[in-house]
């Protein structure tokens, strides 16, 4: 069986979701034969990292709503994150665009470490307060999980991987992707946002036995 996951670096209802999606395969007794292919998506393209600025200043000019507003509104996505044993810090996350760490991603991916860079970037950004726009940032984390840091900075400095990230890009309005997290179960059956732990056991169960009836 094959996940496909559409996905932003800086997405919490995607950090959640696929912490849902963990867990329901602890407990498929298939989960060995399941692979988990990311493909990147841009939430925020032209975000811009602002030295000093808290995440919630940046969110509310970037939505136009109040500041408080947007901290009740953070506050809840915390709440729903701590839920699913995932940890978001507000307090500390940096708004920033994730273009170039995209680039690299799809470098990882190529050097079979895609799901590694794409769980520590997560971690990165939303419990470690780094600046994922950061060419420094990108290079430290990349080598963090077995990737070279000349080979990145060559990456970030020559955009050679943007057709790549476009391509993927592309692909998700081919297929009605509105927004992350986005997974695609077999080419087939698609499952939109942060879905309960029951939710993705279910579906996991029904492509298992709809696959197995097709051989």
């Amino acid at each position: 069986m094959k996940i496909t996951i559409w996905s932003d670096f800086v997405c919490p209802f995607c950090y959640i979701g696929e912490a849902h999606l963990a867990k329901a395969l602890e407990s498929f007794e298939h989960a060995e034969n399941v692979e988990i292919e990311y493909k990147s998506f841009l939430l925020s393209p032209d975000a811009e990292y602002v030295p000093g600025e808290a995440y919630y200043e940046s969110f509310s000019n970037l939505k136009g709503i109040p500041v408080e507003q947007t901290k009740a509104m953070l506050q809840q996505v915390t709440d729903m994150a701590k839920a699913s044993g995932v940890d978001i810090n507000y307090d500390i996350a940096k708004f920033a665009s994730t273009a170039d760490a995209h680039h690299v991603f799809q470098y990882a991916k190529e050097q079979g470490k895609g799901n590694e860079f794409f769980d520590r970037l997560y971690a990165a950004h939303f419990a470690e307060g780094e600046v994922l726009s950061d060419p420094e940032a990108i290079v430290r984390l990349a080598e963090e999980v077995g990737l070279a840091g000349e080979k990145v900075r060559g990456i970030i400095a020559g955009k050679e991987y943007a057709e790549k990230v476009s391509k993927d890009i592309a692909e998700s309005r081919q297929i009605g992707v509105q927004g992350v997290p986005f997974f695609v179960f077999n080419d087939k059956y698609a499952v939109s946002g942060a879905q309960p732990v029951p939710y993705f056991s279910q579906v996991l169960d029904t492509v298992w036995e709809e696959e197995k009836a097709e051989q």
